[in-house]
């Protein structure tokens, strides 16, 4: 260990943890509208105020036409980059703070982002700051890249920043797991619409239904409006409060004279960690197969139900797989809307290396929704990620976590896809440690300050073995 770059890191901590808290309290979602940034204003300002930290250390900072941004240290021919990203996802149910508080509370900052991504990419810069003021000479050029656009899945920070620069000779992205990451499971994303025949006022029939915030995050709400004959619903109701009462479900119903509303509640996890989460559309779905829907919807929503419900594993599906070191093949039913007239799921297919193929996937899928009534439509697609054990990029990663920590480290598989898809010569490395209580997309996002700290540490090592 080098007592003092850790002495530097340690000092810089209340200036870390003061930008993680400003950063926060910017709600940096995606948008488009009238500002005429290419990710909406919120990100657009959060973009700004990274820049300005990035200064205020003494960086040289580079904004590319607010696609992506960076700071920079040292020269060279050669460059090694950190890539985070500030852009967040859509807060969701549940929580017991206000999500962009950016507060400080019992050792921990709260709210959106602290763990995806805020928190790990200002431990990066500032981990470059502290490289920088041990003083010791690098051969090679270091940036802290700023992206913007990770949680949409199209990373077009990414694309703009390869249209400009050459890839870096190493890079990591602090979006994963300590110790080093050397596999990412590949991902199918997608959407299936069924068209809805016209139903006559008197039968049992689904008016509207609508859940998910984000093909990103596990649903933690869904509502749905069924209309018919005061008796059905009352039947339908009964049936529906027996289910949910049986399996342990909250849920909420308003029962009208010509119509019912039924409200089912989960937990919000991160899309990749379903078993973290508890999917309130699948449960929705299984009540409204409950109820006794006829026709084309509930042909549609008793697929869904039977199929994928609240399972996560693909079994039903006929996609089931797993890896010794990828682990399980994971599915996520993210989002659902829809009225009389039609229904769109939009759901996450997480499939580790070496074993099920993507031709298998899709088209086992394709052949199940077409026999429910609907479409197959995927819209984003990205292949496992391996790096061998033996690589150069890893061992540089392990020198550095061996460095800092005295520790031997092992490899670990990550379930989603980060940067590291996308950008060249990159892996995952941090931020989440070992037993974390990751709330990363869930409700009551927060970050340990002392895992901030022991973070800014890891990646300073990191940074300066790549930098060498």
């Amino acid at each position: 260990m080098n007592e003092k770059l850790d002495r530097i890191v340690k000092s810089y901590l209340p200036r870390l943890v003061q930008s993680v808290c400003e950063s926060v309290r910017i709600p940096s979602l995606y948008t488009e509208d009238a500002s005429g940034f290419p990710y909406g204003l919120e990100i657009a300002r959060a973009a700004d105020h990274a820049m300005a930290c990035a200064r205020q250390l003494d960086f040289k900072v580079v904004d590319l036409d607010g696609k992506v941004c960076w700071a920079e240290y040292g020269s060279g021919d050669e460059t090694v980059a950190v890539m985070g990203h500030l852009d967040v996802v859509s807060p969701g149910e549940g929580w017991d703070f206000e999500p962009f508080c950016g507060s400080v509370k019992n050792g921990a900052i709260l709210g959106r982002g602290t763990q995806d991504d805020k928190g790990p990419l200002f431990s990066s810069l500032y981990a470059l700051r502290a490289v920088a003021d041990l003083g010791l000479p690098l051969s090679k050029r270091v940036r802290i890249i700023f992206g913007m656009d990770e949680e949409s899945g199209k990373m077009r920070d990414v694309e703009a920043y390869l249209k400009s620069e050459r890839p870096p000779l190493y890079a990591f992205t602090p979006d994963g797991a300590y110790p080093v990451v050397n596999t990412e499971k590949g991902t199918i994303k997608f959407t299936s619409t069924a068209i809805l025949e016209k139903r006559s006022a008197e039968e049992l029939s689904l008016a509207k239904i609508s859940g998910g915030e984000s093909v990103g995050s596990v649903p933690a709400k869904a509502e749905a409006v069924l209309k018919g004959k005061r008796a059905d619903l009352e039947r339908a109701s009964n049936a529906i409060v027996e289910t949910a009462s049986r399996n342990g479900w909250k849920i909420k119903i308003n029962l009208g004279s010509d119509q019912l509303t039924l409200t089912a509640y989960g937990k919000a996890a991160h899309a990749t960690l379903p078993e973290l989460g508890e999917n309130a559309v699948g449960r929705l779905l299984i009540l409204i197969r409950a109820a006794g829907i006829s026709g084309r919807a509930g042909k549609f929503a008793g697929f869904l139900a039977d199929k994928i419900g609240v399972e996560a594993d693909g079994a039903s599906l006929g996609i089931k797989a797993s890896h010794g070191h990828c682990g399980a093949l994971t599915v996520n039913m993210a989002m659902i809307e829809g009225d009389e007239h039609s229904i769109t799921v939009t759901c996450g297919i997480y499939i580790p290396a070496e074993t099920i193929s993507f031709d298998e996937v899709c088209g086992t899928l394709e052949r199940g929704f077409r026999e429910a009534g609907g479409s197959f439509e995927p819209f984003a697609k990205t292949a496992p990620l391996f790096y061998a054990p033996d690589h150069p990029l890893i061992k540089t990663l392990q020198r550095g976590y061996r460095g800092a920590t005295g520790k031997e480290p092992y490899l670990v598989s990550m379930c989603g896809g980060t940067y590291s898809k996308r950008m060249p010569n990159m892996v995952p490395y941090g931020a989440t440690f070992e037993n974390e209580d990751d709330r990363a997309h869930g409700a009551n996002e927060r970050l340990l300050i002392t895992n901030l700290m022991e973070s800014t540490r890891l990646m300073a090592y990191a940074i300066l073995e790549m930098a060498k």
